[in-house]
């Protein structure tokens, strides 16, 4: 089946919402350069969600904070990377839409939403060239899982 950019555009208009990501304030203080760092809980959050904002797991994130529990204003550590992009999040499903920009490169979009770049050239077979070159513009399918 081909994929219909103009017909998603019009559909994207009228069900998409932004899923904005949650930030961390990365540990500059830690000698082994982890990579992890700091994320404060809000009240709507849960642990899974927080989980998949960060490429994690919810056993992951638990194993990472034994004796802190998962309360609204509780520091939990998280692994923390910045990640520059968000997507445009598909009601009732765990994906979203990622708009190319010139100067992308298709595996640091594919780390940005926690996906290898195999992953994510499946979700966007008639997009993703075989080389892994995209166009800016394309319009792909990601994971969005977070919020």
């Amino acid at each position: 089946m081909r994929f219909n950019s103009n017909l998603f555009l019009l559909a994207s208009l009228f069900g998409v919402g932004t899923a904005l990501r949650r930030s961390c304030k990365p540990d500059d203080t830690d000698p082994d350069n982890s990579g992890n760092g700091w994320y404060t809980v809000t009240r709507d959050d849960n642990l899974q969600k927080v989980a998949l904002d960060f490429c994690s797991k919810g056993t992951d994130l638990a194993k990472l904070n034994v004796g802190t529990p998962f309360y609204d204003g509780n520091i939990y550590t998280v692994p923390c990377k910045i990640r520059r992009r968000d997507c445009a999040r598909i009601p009732g499903s765990d994906y979203g839409y990622y708009t190319v920009v010139d100067g992308d490169l298709f595996n640091a979009i594919a780390s940005d939403f926690c996906a290898d770049t195999t992953s994510l050239k499946s979700l966007n077979p008639d997009t993703v060239k075989k080389d892994n070159s995209i166009t800016p513009g394309s319009i792909l399918r990601v994971p969005c899982g977070w919020n």
